[in-house]
């Protein structure tokens, strides 16, 4: 957050002399696909789940997913989110 004393910088900005690059972060809300292991799906079964992402972890390098199905939160690393679709 840029503040009156900086101008139009972060105190990032000042420190390091360069923009944060922010290419990693991605919006809330945006659906997402979760991988489901292979020990837990048959030979027909879909690869992944249609689900929602809430946020980060903050115990670990994951993401937080709203599970549609069982009304519950899950912690995961193996998630593809599509940012380009939004839901109606």
């Amino acid at each position: 957050m840029a503040t009156r004393v900086l101008g139009d910088k972060t105190p990032y900005e000042i420190w390091y002399g360069f923009k944060p690059i922010v290419d990693h972060l991605k919006v809330f809300g945006n659906p997402c696909y979760i991988l489901k292991p292979k020990v837990k799906r048959r030979k027909l079964d879909l690869k992944a789940d249609l689900e929602i992402l809430i946020g980060y972890s903050s115990k670990s390098k994951a993401y937080k997913i709203y599970d549609m199905k069982f009304n519950k939160v899950v912690i995961a690393r193996d998630v593809k989110v599509a940012e380009s679709v939004t839901w109606i």
